[in-house]
C-alpha cells in the first residue's frame, strides 16, 4: 500500500518550533493551496492543509521558512485522534518527510516588500506537456 502526499502552496504563517517533554523539535504548520479550477462564483477556492515536521527538519523549517513562502511539502498523510472535554475529535494532517522552499531570497525580499503584486498573486497553472 502506498501513502503518499505531495504539495506546493505557500505558507499561511510563521513557523514557530516548538520542543516536546521528551527534547524532540516540532513544528506544525499550515499550507494554503489553490484549487485548479474557479467555482461557480469565478472565484479561486484555497485548501488549507495542516502539516508537521520533525527533527532537524523542523528547525530547518522555523529558520528559514516565512509567511507567505511558496513550498514544496512531500509526505504522508495521518489521522489521529484525541479527547478534549470529554469528547473525542480526530484530526487530519500531512507528516513532513522532506520540504523545499521555491523561492530565491531576491523573490522572497520582493513578496516581502510588495514590489511586486504580481509575485504575490503566483497561481501555479497546469500545462499540457508536450509530448
Amino acid at each position: 500500500m502506498l501513502n503518499k502526499m505531495i504539495m506546493i502552496g505557500r505558507l499561511v504563517h510563521q513557523p514557530e518550533l516548538h520542543t516536546t517533554p521528551s527534547e524532540k523539535h516540532v513544528t506544525r504548520f499550515t499550507v494554503a493551496i489553490n484549487r485548479k479550477y474557479k467555482g461557480q462564483d469565478g472565484e479561486r477556492q484555497t485548501d488549507f492543509i495542516n502539516a508537521v515536521a520533525w527533527g532537524k527538519m523542523a528547525e530547518n523549517l522555523a529558520s528559514y521558512g516565512t509567511k507567505g513562502s511558496l513550498i514544496s511539502v512531500d509526505g504522508e498523510l495521518r489521522t489521529r485522534k484525541y479527547e478534549k472535554n470529554g469528547e473525542t475529535h480526530y484530526a487530519s494532517e500531512v507528516l513532513c518527510h522532506g520540504f523545499q522552499l521555491l523561492e530565491s531570497r531576491a523573490q522572497r525580499a520582493m513578496r516581502e516588500n510588495n514590489v511586486s503584486q504580481e509575485l504575490a498573486d503566483l497561481i501555479l497553472e497546469e500545462e499540457p506537456l508536450p509530448f
